[in-house]
């Protein structure tokens, strides 16, 4: 079988007769009874959920006879060229994926729906990215997100042996690599063959192709492609560093913002698709503060989603602690050490410390003030733990001011506020500053690099029954050093 050659291949896999997720089906059959009093964007919805199905509608909108003979590069436009009503009512006849001898197979099944959750992340990254750079056709970056993963879904359905092979491949090298011994060959040229001679747009095809790489919507799909790829294990790959970076160099949003964005499309992206029984990347994602679901106690994803998600107001407790782990800590320091030459970039420094202070240090909230380019205040750019709605996130100060935090950024020094000495310390904090902390135990460190002030790290573990203790307030400081090193050798944002 991996003999066979990248033609055999394009004439083999087809699309027109894939089926959809049952859970697609029964939405469209739900939704029939109202038929031309929905528009095509209500009925679109539960297809661009689903990946499989998206796949069917475009590939057979662009291939049926048509004499308008127009592109379809949207669901909306494909649900509109049938008609809202001919199409729900053939929605009826729409054949289901667990219904297949593929779908009765617990083990494709489980791929195809860890495959489905990679494409759903992408699509809803790349649509709210499009969005945001107020791109008219938002919708075909999402279809586009999902057309990248089609010869990978055709596999599973169509030779799922291959499709076996290369995924135990892949844990062991680099996907090229594996999909060259594999198959014989590298997938984006099949997938941009496979796309040509299913007749997909120019303008979809471009998208995923390597010609107008540097244009801003082949940027965005890159970034949400890649996003979706390297956060399905968790969020600390230094690779999604880069990804942040051309979305806020494309968007012109401060990094910090990206990243929130990225978050919150993240948990968005699993409660949507909370139908797909495979963990989603938003299972991954730090704690916010916040009390444990009722049915997350029952349901393991549904902790990870619910408690990953921003919470209206900050809440004054945690119910789970996190442990600090020493070996996390020694990588982090490692890694650090190991990059003072400059071969770096800032977000990625920035990502590895933060995965120290995170992981290493069990620490639940951390705050990045940097140095503001006039050198005249530092300010919050960075934040970890902390919900888009906090006060903290607006932490800020003059760097010549009295107070606690403006004393520290004299020289590097760092500071833990408990409750033995809140009485000395409490006071020398301003009330703003004050107000945006809350009353709890908290580390903070100033930072410097050849005798000059880069910013100051804040952490804690919330303010309640998380306590902060001496021994990891000494990792602490030890991390800020190695963290004032490494951010001393890259070029700030």
């Amino acid at each position: 079988m991996a003999a066979l050659t990248l033609e055999h291949w394009l004439a083999r896999l087809k699309p027109g007769a894939t089926p959809v997720f049952r859970r697609t089906k029964e939405a469209l059959v739900k939704l029939a009874p109202r038929g031309d009093k929905l528009s095509a964007k209500e009925i679109a919805a539960p297809i661009l959920a689903d990946p499989l199905a998206t796949l069917r509608l475009i590939f057979n909108a662009n291939n049926r006879s048509s004499r308008y003979g127009a592109e379809v590069s949207t669901v909306e436009h494909a649900i509109l060229m049938q008609g809202v009503a001919v199409f729900l009512e053939k929605a009826r006849e729409l054949p289901v994926l667990e219904n297949t001898p593929q779908g009765r197979d617990k083990s494709i099944l489980g791929s195809l729906y860890r495959l489905a959750r990679l494409a759903q992340h992408a699509s809803w990254q790349a649509r709210d990215f499009a969005t945001l750079y107020h791109d008219t056709r938002a919708e075909e970056l999402q279809v586009a997100s999902v057309l990248y993963y089609a010869p990978e879904f055709l596999f599973w359905l169509d030779a799922p042996d291959i499709a076996d092979q290369l995924a135990q491949l892949r844990r062991e090298m680099h996907s090229k690599d594996a999909e060259e011994r594999t198959l014989g060959f590298a997938l984006p040229p099949l997938r941009q063959m496979l796309l040509e001679g299913w007749k997909i747009p120019e303008a979809t095809c471009d998208l995923l192709g390597d010609t107008h790489a540097e244009l801003p919507r082949q940027k965005i799909l890159r970034a949400s492609l890649d996003i979706s790829h390297h956060s399905r294990h968790g969020w600390w790959t230094e690779s999604l560093g880069d990804s942040y970076q051309t979305l806020a160099e494309v968007e012109h949003m401060p990094l910090d913002e990206v990243i929130r964005t990225v978050h919150d499309n993240a948990i968005r992206a699993a409660r949507a698709g909370g139908w797909v029984p495979a963990t989603p990347a938003a299972a991954w994602l730090p704690m916010e503060p916040g009390e444990w679901p009722k049915e997350a106690v029952k349901k393991k994803t549904a902790i990870a989603v619910e408690t990953a998600a921003p919470q209206a107001k900050p809440a004054e407790s945690h119910a789970v602690c996190n442990l600090p782990n020493k070996t996390v800590l020694a990588d982090t320091i490692a890694n650090i050490r190991a990059h003072l030459d400059d071969s770096m970039s800032h977000n990625q420094m920035l990502a590895v410390i933060l995965k120290g202070l995170h992981s290493g240090l069990g620490l639940s909230r951390v705050l990045f003030a940097l140095l503001t380019p006039d050198g005249k205040r530092v300010k919050c750019r960075f934040t970890l733990g902390i919900p888009g709605e906090h006060p903290l996130r607006h932490f800020e100060f003059p760097l010549d001011s009295k107070d606690l935090f403006g004393l520290i950024m004299r020289k590097m020094q760092g500071v833990w506020v408990n409750e033995e000495n809140r009485g000395k310390y409490w006071p020398m904090v301003s009330p703003a500053l004050r107000a945006m902390i809350g009353r709890g135990d908290f580390y903070a460190m100033s930072l410097f690099g050849n005798d000059k002030p880069l910013g100051l790290i804040y952490a804690d573990r919330g303010h309640g029954d998380c306590e902060l203790d001496a021994a990891t307030y000494d990792d602490f400081k030890k991390l800020c050093l190695e963290a004032a090193k490494g951010l001393s050798r890259v070029k700030p944002i």
